[in-house]
């Protein structure tokens, strides 16, 4: 699980609306999710818009964030 995985999970997100495409991290865009993902970004130094772009799901319509290689299926690293 990465470090992003971690926060996501202890600030209240579900972990079963977690989603990925290989090391690719899909979470749904909410109020909670922007506050963890935004103060992650931040401390990383990392560009939202570049490391977790904002796309709209074929499936629900609902916006989600993609953010690049922070999926890791393992629970533990």
């Amino acid at each position: 699980m990465t470090e992003l995985q971690k926060r996501l999970i202890e600030a209240g997100y579900p972990k079963e609306e977690m989603f990925h495409h290989e090391t690719d991290l899909y979470v749904y865009a909410t109020p909670l999710t922007k506050k963890v993902v935004d103060k992650w970004c931040k401390e990383n130094g990392f560009n939202r818009q570049w490391h977790c772009p904002i796309f709209k799901d074929q499936i629900t319509g609902r916006p989600m964030y993609d953010c690049a290689f922070q999926y890791d299926k393992r629970e533990n690293n």
